[in-house]
């Protein structure tokens, strides 16, 4: 037996003895050997008995449930049958329900056409009857057109009009729109209806009213009624009424007689004219005077009025005519006699005006005519000054506190002063030393006056007016000049001499004719208010022309800006005017206050005061924003709000030269313009702006190296080639001298601008620190940055180093130009030690 079939076989002996319980009858199986590799097939065979068994039992089960529920699934198969036929039924019923609503939506739907059908046949009816309505008044417009086109041509101009008013109504009530075209033929033919009796309205007016000029005669008639035409006059005047005309046509009306008869016999310059004649009717013309007053007023009374006090007695003439006639307009009562009244009345009040408005047009008319010719002027002013004072003041120009320049506080620094003892003072700081150039916005005052210019020269607003920048003074004599410095201690001498100072400078021709103006106004106030022109008409203006140089000074301020921007130096020129302009009226109050002709009551209309001194802010104003938009662009030239070292060499080189020349050439143009004093001044704030630019940027340096530092000195040796712009006055050399300058006119034996002068002949010394603060304070810069240590100790402890930096800017100057070792700390503790080396008590 294979071991195959013997294993099957083992197993089947197993599932026997597992069911019944039966042991294998054969020998051989169950002699048989059994060891674990029969036992995988042994166990297949049971495990296939194990799921027949299972299998039978579950049909036997399953047999037996179904026997039991026999009698429930008869139940449940009768009751789905039942179900089914309901279903069915209602099925059917379903699809008879859904046949009658497909039949019902059919009716419904033809009874939506019915509807629609009878909605057209509504709207055509009320269409057939709107049409029927609209054609009716179409037709009922029609015949009135028509009627008004027979009445026109019967001349029944009025009928025609009111039948056309009716159209034009009838044509408004049509309900059609305005751009049918029935519509627009009808409103066509009313138009042109209406322009055809407008027409013919005026040819009847024409045949009832007409003036003919024929052979110099002129004859105006007037008929009631045409015997041809059935339009009266009335008619006529009722018609032009609906046409809104009557007032055109009654101005033609008089215009035509005003040209034929009035206009020709109230123009002055007529010769004889002949009569105006009235036949058979007289017409009031009473209703005509208020036209005639005005015209009367306009062409003859106006031109009447005199501008001076010249023509006065014409003037009263024509008042007292004036009177007259209206006097007679009173007493025939007609109208028109009360403007005449009121002009004879108003007489002061209107000569007044008259002289205002030539005066303001005269003086506008002088201010157009631009700067012209520049006018030679001198300054002469007599002082008592210290002996030891003339040689300086000769040199200069100025004396210590010379009031031509003593507004002088704006953004220009003071250049230092002596102290009670007779020595210089120190710089606080660096920080003041750039508010000396400071090239942005003036201070906050200054910015004010610039934004109400407008305000300011009309006058508004004086008592708030604040100092301003103006020349400043040059200060104590050689105030700043190292060489001097011994001379300082010495007391001045108390010995003073009688010195005259005369300063020479140009001005425009603008002010000289405004001047002429407000004298000319005064003098003819004065003379109103004398005793013997109390009879003149015109006497009780004179407060009022008192009133009117301030007018004509306020327009000058006003006007006069624009004419100076267009001249070279424009502000410089509108400085020295107004200052000019303000001491010419300062001497004329002076004059008047002394005149000895004048009735009490007119020494006290003169009060100019106030206008002097705005006009003195103006002309510093001027000043001012000249030389703030010329240090504006010197500091756009040296690079602007940027460090001008920071920038390459080559680009040092290139920037340095058109600042030089931009400065030389101001300082050109100031010496042609303003005096010797005034002209240094500008130029000083200039270069000051530069060596406030040059000494500000070299202390924002991180550090400076030899190269730089040799850079930096050759570029202040450049700028300090600008000391010959300010050599002595009398130095032939200067640009400033006379012999430079326009030639002036004057005679007399001067040297320079003054009556005494120096002997000396020597080369003198150039005044740059007194125009320019912080001159000496670059030099000294360039110094320190060209020296060593040891020089530097020399500079500070020896030299002026002290007199013009702090101990703070020169360590930090220190700093920035040596490396800190042992030695330099050395010399740094040596200077904080001693701030004030000259002992002059200002230490830094």
């Amino acid at each position: 037996m294979s071991p195959t079939e013997l294993d099957n076989r083992v197993g089947q002996a197993l599932v026997d003895f597992s069911t019944g319980g039966a042991f294998p009858e054969e020998e051989a199986i169950s002699a048989a050997y059994i060891d674990s590799r029969i036992l995988p097939t042994a166990l297949r065979i049971l495990n296939d008995s194990k799921i027949e068994l299972e299998v039978r039992c579950l049909q036997t089960e399953i047999r037996q449930v179904s026997n039991d529920s026999a009698a429930d699934v008869d139940d449940w198969i009768r009751n789905a049958k039942a179900i089914h036929d309901d279903i069915e039924k209602s099925r059917k019923l379903a699809s008879s329900i859904v046949r009658q609503a497909e039949a019902d939506e059919e009716r419904l739907e033809g009874l939506q056409q019915q509807d629609g059908y009878v909605d057209f046949l509504t709207k055509e009816v009320h269409y057939n009857t709107q049409l029927l309505s609209s054609l009716k008044s179409i037709q009922r417009a029609n015949d009135l057109l028509r009627r008004v086109e027979v009445q026109s041509s019967e001349h029944n101009i009025v009928d025609a009009l009111h039948t056309l008013s009716d159209t034009f109504t009838a044509i408004s009530k049509i309900p059609l729109e305005k751009t049918t075209r029935a519509i627009r033929l009808l409103d066509n033919r009313s138009f042109a209806l209406r322009d055809r009796i407008r027409e013919e309205l005026l040819n009847v007016w024409n045949d009832l009213i007409h003036v003919q000029q024929k052979n110099g005669i002129v004859t105006v008639t007037i008929h009631e009624k045409r015997p041809d035409k059935p339009t009266t006059l009335n008619d006529a005047i009722i018609g032009f009424q609906s046409f809104k005309e009557l007032d055109t046509i009654a101005k033609k009306l008089w215009e035509s007689l005003d040209v034929a008869i009035f206009k020709r016999r109230m123009d002055i310059r007529a010769e004889d004219l002949p009569s105006v004649l009235i036949n058979e009717a007289k017409y009031n013309f009473s209703g005509m005077m208020p036209v005639l007053s005005s015209r009367i007023l306009e062409v003859w009374l106006d031109t009447a009025v005199p501008a001076s006090l010249d023509d006065m007695v014409d003037y009263q003439k024509a008042l007292a005519q004036v009177s007259d006639f209206a006097s007679k307009l009173d007493s025939m009562k007609w109208p028109g006699a009360d403007s005449l009244q009121d002009w004879v009345s108003n007489a002061p009040k209107i000569w007044l005006n008259k002289r205002r408005e030539t005066a303001l047009d005269w003086t506008r008319n002088q201010l157009s005519f631009g700067v012209g010719e520049p006018q030679f002027a001198e300054r002469t002013e007599t002082r008592m000054v210290a002996r030891d004072d003339g040689q300086h003041i000769a040199t200069t120009g100025t004396t210590v506190n010379d009031d031509w320049d003593a507004a002088w506080d704006g953004d220009e620094p003071e250049p230092a002063e002596p102290g009670q003892n007779g020595r210089l003072k120190n710089r606080s700081s660096l920080e003041e030393d750039r508010r000396f150039s400071e090239v942005t916005t003036p201070s906050s005052n200054v910015t004010e006056d610039n934004e109400d210019d407008a305000a300011d020269a009309w006058g508004w607003g004086d008592d708030d007016a604040a100092e301003e920048e103006a020349p400043a003074p040059a200060p104590a004599p050689a105030a700043n000049l190292p060489a001097e410095h011994a001379s300082l201690d010495r007391r001045i001498s108390p010995e003073t001499r009688q010195m005259t100072l005369s300063e020479k400078y140009w001005t425009s021709s603008l002010p000289q004719p405004v001047f002429r103006t407000v004298v000319q106004i005064y003098n003819d106030g004065a003379q109103l208010t004398m005793p013997q022109s109390e009879h003149i008409p015109v006497a009780p203006a004179a407060p009022g022309l008192f009133a009117l140089p301030t007018l004509i000074l306020a327009m000058y301020r006003a006007i006069s800006p624009y004419y100076y921007t267009n001249e070279p130096g424009g502000n410089m020129y509108l400085y020295n005017d107004a200052i000019w302009l303000a001491e010419k009226l300062k001497e004329f109050v002076a004059s008047w206050n002394s005149r000895e002709d004048l009735p009490p009551r007119a020494y006290g209309m003169v009060r100019l005061d106030s206008e002097i001194k705005v006009l003195e802010s103006f002309g510093k104003r001027a000043y001012t924003n000249e030389l703030n938009a010329q240090r504006t662009i010197i500091n756009d030239l040296l690079n602007g709000a940027q460090n001008f070292f920071q920038q390459s060499p080559l680009t040092l080189s290139t920037v340095i030269p058109p600042v030089l020349s931009h400065i030389r050439t101001q300082s050109h143009l100031f010496s042609t313009i303003l005096p010797y004093s005034a002209s240094c001044s500008a130029t000083g704030s200039l270069v000051n702006a530069v060596a406030s630019k040059l000494i500000t940027d070299v202390f924002d340096l991180s550090d400076i190296g030899v190269d730089e530092a040799e850079r930096i000195a050759t570029i202040i040796s450049k700028v300090e080639s600008l000391d010959d712009l300010f050599l002595p006055q009398n130095n032939p050399s200067n640009p400033s001298h006379p012999s430079h300058r326009r030639s002036s006119g004057a005679s007399g034996k001067r040297i320079g601008n003054y009556e005494e002068q120096s002997t000396e002949t020597e080369d003198q010394i150039p005044l740059t620190p007194q125009f320019a603060p912080l001159w000496l304070k670059m030099k000294f810069l360039s110094e320190v940055l060209q020296s060593n240590l040891k020089d530097v100790r020399y500079l500070w402890f020896e030299s002026d180093l002290s007199l013009y930096f702090t101990v703070e800017e020169v360590v930090e100057l220190i700093g920035l130009s040596f490396e800190m070792n042992a030695q330099v700390r050395s010399v740094v503790r040596e200077i904080k030690e001693k701030r004030d080396p000259k002992g002059l008590g200002v230490g830094g």
